[in-house]
């Protein structure tokens, strides 16, 4: 049992899912873990689509409701138990709250894929491409219910793995950040120097040229530079 003062908090916003993942509850994310658990194996045994999944899981709880409301009517007993986000709807605060963080995360995102396009973060734009490549040879390994149950596993054990080890953890990270970093600045960094970039007074030399460009064309147009056009006389 991790002790309170090594306890971490996710950035996820919803305590219930953050108390579900870092299994403060054993019950209750053993439940859930072992769920997940049997229906990706059932969904890889007998091989069938997510997508039909999904529809014919939909379809029955459809008519599952449609029977137990009809059946609830007559017998005077209570209908489905509707959450109450299906009955009011969210209010303005939580679509603001929303909103807001969608326009966080969004410009987080848009900031990065600057950075990225601009070419002048070399080691960056390395980074991103290791990745991608290493995403496209293993995305290739896994079907879509596969990935979306590692993706679902790594959430259930790696912040509780980090929690109850995060001293030994946090110890082995800075020691393989400081020797990456030694690595890095010895064999790489002399040769990402050499690399040539584009400045920034470079594209204002650029601009400022277009600029002079456009002003003496638009002074030749102005002065009757083409000689070829009479001006015409006042009647």
């Amino acid at each position: 049992m991790a002790t309170q003062q090594h306890r971490i908090s996710l950035p996820i916003g919803n305590k219930k899912v953050e108390d579900l993942l870092l299994w403060r509850d054993p019950r209750k994310s053993g439940a859930a873990f072992a769920a997940v658990t049997v229906a990706y194996l059932i969904l890889e045994w007998s091989n069938f689509n997510l997508l039909t999944v999904l529809a014919n899981t939909s379809l029955l709880a459809i008519v599952v409701a449609f029977l137990w409301n009809n059946i609830a009517s007559f017998t005077g007993r209570g209908g489905v138990p509707v959450p109450a986000l299906l009955r009011q709807g969210i209010t303005e605060q939580q679509a603001r709250g929303a909103a807001e963080q969608g326009r966080t995360v969004l410009n987080k995102l848009l900031a990065f894929a600057n950075r990225l396009l601009t070419g002048k973060e070399v080691v960056l734009t390395v980074q991103a491409a290791v990745a991608l490549y290493v995403i496209g040879k293993t995305g290739g390994w896994f079907t879509t219910v596969g990935l979306i149950y590692t993706l679902v596993f790594l959430a259930f054990t790696v912040p509780k793995v980090y929690e109850l080890k995060k001293d030994e953890i946090d110890g082995l990270l800075r020691k393989a950040h400081k020797e990456t970093t030694t690595h890095y600045n010895k064999y790489v960094d002399p040769y990402v120097k050499k690399i040539p970039r584009a400045s920034n007074s470079t594209t204002k030399s650029a601009q400022d040229s277009l600029k002079d460009t456009y002003t003496e064309v638009s002074s030749a147009a102005a002065n009757g530079v083409g000689n070829g056009i009479p001006e015409k006389k006042a009647l």
